[in-house]
């Protein structure tokens, strides 16, 4: 199969199997942009690439959250956002909140200085804390992690800090600093849902329970097809806050408040692109690129947008000889 990229994007073509089992090539398309002070965007000099593999931002931790998702994958059910940075406070503050805005939709966090757990008056309590100018905006520095001997592990943050067996096991231990506003952890007790703007790896939750069912059935009757009961929620990579059931389109308002210095304020631009499939004896098929990834770089004024078209390989009399990538009129 021929492969032809006439646009000024990164394009890959990837074989896969899909949910039945059948041979397709997904085409991933992705577009690297820079935006200006004006909220302006300009395509960037240093374009990302099209990733085949999964960033750990700490490549030697098993435990590692992620610095970016791979694009690899099936066709995503809806558009995920993840956005990459730090709470830049203009002057150290112990406290601030920070929110990222899609649409009309709205996913604050709070974000404090280190602290850590104390012994209190009636139970273990989260410190108070010391001044910052900037935290990274990571799951390690959120609620979450494992007990030493691992029989407790947070499965929607193994990075994170604050599980235990005992609330005694994490006094003068690190406190979650990431936390949503209205659900504040303020002693050992509180086991709030992990929070933060960062992709979820393929081996935590909520992901992990939409791959299917993996046991010795599925080994002997559908191995190395998905389970059965696969979810194609399994794709979508971005933390529940920011993952979005329907697609988002050119136009669409996205501002990012607290991860810079300036606000950042855009509108998504088109992914102006087309896959045009050939198949044996001159059929053609044709099909817009949707937009189902967005990553935003507040600090680098950034913006990476991705979309994937899928055919069918096909067989016997209907196979798939050709793709190009071409730019919309």
């Amino acid at each position: 199969m021929s492969f032809v990229n006439e646009t000024r994007y990164a394009a890959l073509p990837v074989p896969l199997l899909d949910l039945e089992g059948r041979d397709v090539v997904v085409t991933i398309v992705k577009a690297t942009f820079v935006v200006t002070d004006r909220g302006e965007l300009r395509p960037a000099e240093d374009p990302s690439p099209v990733r085949t593999s999964d960033v750990a931002r700490e490549p030697d931790d098993p435990r590692s959250s992620l610095l970016f998702p791979s694009d690899i994958g099936l066709e995503k059910p809806g558009t995920d956002v993840v956005v990459v940075g730090d709470a830049v406070a203009p002057r150290p503050v112990k406290v601030m909140d920070v929110v990222v805005q899609v649409k009309k939709h709205l996913a604050p966090l709070r974000v404090h200085g280190p602290r850590v757990y104390y012994d209190g008056v009636l139970d273990v309590a989260v410190g108070p804390a010391a001044p910052f100018e900037r935290v990274p905006i990571v799951y390690e520095n959120a609620y979450g992690g494992a007990s030493e001997d691992l029989s407790v592990v947070e499965l929607a943050n193994p990075a994170g800090v604050g599980a235990a067996c005992r609330a005694s096991d994490l006094i003068g231990k690190r406190a979650p600093q990431i936390e949503h506003p209205e659900r504040p952890h303020t002693t050992a007790s509180d086991r709030h849902p992990p929070m933060g703007y960062g992709a979820i790896p393929p081996h935590w939750s909520p992901r992990r329970e939409h791959v299917g069912t993996c046991g010795s059935h599925w080994q002997k009757t559908r191995m190395p097809m998905l389970p059965a009961d696969h979810d194609p929620r399994f794709a979508c990579v971005a933390h529940p806050s920011l993952r979005f059931e329907e697609m988002l389109a050119p136009g669409d308002p996205v501002r990012v408040l607290g991860m810079s210095l300036a606000p950042l304020a855009l509108e998504l631009p088109r992914l102006a692109a087309r896959v045009h499939a050939r198949f044996d004896g001159g059929e053609r098929e044709e099909r817009p690129v949707p937009i189902d990834t967005v990553i935003v770089l507040p600090a680098e004024r950034r913006l990476e947008i991705a979309g994937r078209v899928a055919f069918a390989a096909g067989r016997a009399r209907r196979v798939l000889r050709a793709l190009e990538v071409r730019a919309n009129a």
